[in-house]
């Protein structure tokens, strides 16, 4: 015990804290330090009160995303929570930094709460696909009421200490020292006779039981029928907490703890969790320092990627330097900059200063040899192959030495790129998803003569601006590209087989993808690299017919302003019809029902996954996965389509793909990965 917490007496105070912050309640060894050390203040009749802190103030920790569902310790945090909750001197707690899921759940049971004013409260289950398991749905509506619980409880709120939603939970909001005012508190519980304050006993705030219910529908109504199995339990277990006796409750939610533990949200969104801190490790900034990037330059085209870029940048504080090759590209570039900083004053996101601010760190010079000044330069003009080579010949006579030249294009040649520039080392190209998703993914692309410098540089840059970046090796389509092309491809099989395009999108649609195949193929644009990677022919054919996707308002659908996401278009089906009659291919022999449309684009992301794999684009199915889910909204609560794939079992989307290459066996052949895993009866997630 000695050497996890120190135990001394001060005034008639067992101040209890652990040698090494933070201070948690996740680890068995600590748990049992806490409960021992509290177990002999109460024996100790010298003790009036406990106050409860970690070295240099800092009681705070959460889950580890890694202990979640593995073999239960032999002390629960709920016996550790009960026991501090019954004992009859008071005890204290002085809350600092971070305030997160086991630390929280701890200090619920405490009896007073003393928080410093930096500290910060969350409670991220939810989003691991588990909820809490040590009565955290039960004592905090009892401090909060059900609205703020919920609040903290579902929607992922970051509430800071002083929070009116937290009144009822925090005692105290310190300004000094933590420690100091902790013991403060429990000197003052001795000096006034302060008992003990079970948690449990609180009412107040559930005896109104209609406003209680009125809150549970409002939250109710919020969770989406899919992937919130955790969201819909802890609705469930705050609405029965003044129906039920604590204890009751306590065994109500332990029930749906278990259940969650053991199910295949949790396993899927806790990968997705364990994925994601792995990713924004990346080697390259545990090896090579980012250099310091103060200018962004952006040369735009057309469309509003460049504009985009541009608007993120000044928003992450950079200098920024847009130009273009043409002068409307970049008059049409300010404007569209110009109306998105004005619609976000308006609506309050951002301040008139903060606005001004950022129109001053923007210059739109009409010559690309201003971005001599930029420290990074992305190249978003969207011209092809040959613009960018000699865009990236001008740029290597106007940069300076070590500044970064990034092409935006998942199909960027960066080996013949490289011989354009006496810098190759700071060359990399980068994605961009375009599929009208609030979505924050983004792909960088790096040649065999990328340095890591230049890796973590612009990965430093790029999660700055806002973006959550995953790295490959440069390819034509890099991940997103050539996982959805192949899903494509395998949608396009099913159209051979009578399917209705719509009927197709409608069915991943609900199964839990943002946009279905045919949605997506339109948002890249039907001559897009992945799908002629993939040799999605029928896009091909109604891009041979003029109809290139969602930029020019028709593709597979037909876009206006009263249908943004796009309708049904019947010109598209009698394109389809043509194109189905010259088609001369063998037909796979499966068929169109909804299991085997799922299965059909799964199998075929999972074989296009497992190709990266082979080829070293990627290292792990994780950052597949990751990938899939930042950038082309792949349902987080399935993992990615990978994991998904481990879910639904290898051997089956094997089969599929067999069944596939009855019409074609070169495309459709499985990897040998597939082969691999099953004889070792193991998963895509054994390779990360």
């Amino acid at each position: 015990m000695t050497q996890l917490l120190d135990y001394r007496i001060e005034g008639g105070v067992a101040i209890l804290s652990l040698s090494e912050p933070p201070l948690d309640a996740r680890g068995a060894p600590v748990r049992q330090a806490v409960q021992e050390a509290v177990a002999r203040a109460l024996e100790d009749q010298m003790v009036g009160a406990i106050a409860l802190i970690g070295a240099a103030g800092d009681f705070a920790g959460g889950s580890d995303y890694a202990e979640i569902g593995a073999p239960k310790n032999p002390l629960r945090l709920s016996d550790l929570c009960n026991m501090v909750e019954a004992a009859g001197k008071p005890v204290v707690i002085g809350l600092s930094g971070a305030v997160v899921g086991s630390g929280l759940e701890f200090a619920l049971a405490c009896h007073y709460r003393v928080a410093h004013h930096t500290a910060q409260f969350a409670m991220p289950d939810a989003a691991l696909g588990v909820i809490p398991g040590a009565g955290a749905t039960q004592r905090l509506p009892r401090l909060i009421g059900a609205d703020a619980a919920l609040k903290l409880l579902l929607a992922g709120a970051v509430l800071p200490a002083n929070a009116p939603e937290l009144e009822g939970a925090v005692d105290e909001v310190a300004e000094g020292d933590i420690e100091e005012a902790t013991v403060l508190f429990a000197l003052t519980c001795i000096a006034q006779f302060k008992p003990a304050r079970p948690t449990r006993e609180a009412f107040e705030q559930i005896s109104d039981f209609a406003g209680h219910q009125k809150s549970i529908e409002s939250w109710r109504k919020r969770l989406a029928a899919q992937g919130q199995d955790a969201g819909h339990a802890i609705v469930e277990c705050v609405r029965v907490a003044p129906l039920l006796p604590f204890d009751v409750g306590l065994d109500f939610e332990r029930d749906r703890f278990e259940e969650l533990l053991n199910g295949k949200q949790r396993a899927a969104l806790q990968h997705v969790a364990l994925a994601e801190r792995r990713e924004v490790r990346l080697s390259e900034l545990l090896e090579e320092a980012p250099r310091e990037i103060k200018t962004l330059g952006v040369i735009v085209g057309r469309d509003r990627l460049g504009a985009e870029l541009a608007l993120a940048g000044l928003r992450s504080g950079f200098e920024v330097v847009m130009v273009a090759q043409v002068p409307a590209a970049l008059d049409l570039a300010q404007k569209r900059l110009e109306a998105v900083l004005h619609r976000q004053t308006e609506r309050g996101q951002v301040s008139g200063a903060q606005a001004d601010a950022m129109r001053a760190a923007l210059s739109t010079p009409q010559d690309l040899v201003a971005l001599s000044a930029a420290d990074m330069v992305i190249e978003a003009v969207g011209l092809g192959q040959e613009v960018s080579r000699q865009l990236v010949t001008q740029l290597d006579g106007i940069v300076d030495e070590g500044a970064l030249i990034v092409v935006h294009d998942p199909a960027a040649p960066l080996e013949t790129l490289a011989s354009a520039t006496e810098n190759p080392e700071d060359l990399l190209s980068l994605y961009v998803p375009n599929l009208y998703l609030r979505t924050a993914g983004v792909e960088i692309g790096a040649g065999a003569q990328t340095g890591g410098a230049a890796m973590a540089t612009c990965f430093d840059a790029l999660s700055k601006m806002g973006f959550f970046p995953v790295t490959a090796k440069a390819q034509a389509g890099l991940v997103g590209q050539t996982l959805m092309g192949a899903c494509i491809r395998a949608a396009e099989e099913l159209l051979r087989l009578g399917a209705d395009p719509y009927e197709v999108d409608r069915v991943m649609l609900g199964w839990g993808m943002a946009r279905g195949p045919f949605q997506v193929a339109d948002a890249l644009g039907l001559n897009a690299p992945g799908l002629r990677i993939a040799g999605a022919s029928l896009s091909a054919s109604l891009y041979g017919n003029g109809r290139e996707g969602r930029d020019m308002r028709k593709g597979w659908y037909l876009y206006s302003m009263e249908h943004p996401l796009g309708e049904a278009d019947e010109a598209a089906r009698d394109l389809l019809a043509v194109a189905l009659a010259e088609d001369t291919r063998p037909l796979p022999k499966t068929s169109t029902k909804e299991a085997e449309i799922t299965r059909s684009c799964l199998a075929a992301m999972a074989n296009a996954g497992a190709k990266l794999l082979r080829q070293g684009v990627v290292k792990t199915p994780a950052e597949i996965d990751v990938a899939m889910i930042h950038g082309f909204g792949f349902p987080r609560w399935r993992g990615g389509p990978m994991m998904a794939s481990d879910q639904l079992g290898l051997i089956p989307l094997r089969t599929q793909l067999r069944v596939l290459a009855e019409g074609d066996a070169e495309y459709w052949q499985p990897e040998p990965l597939f082969d691999e895993l099953i004889k070792e009866a193991q998963g895509f997630d054994s390779l990360n």
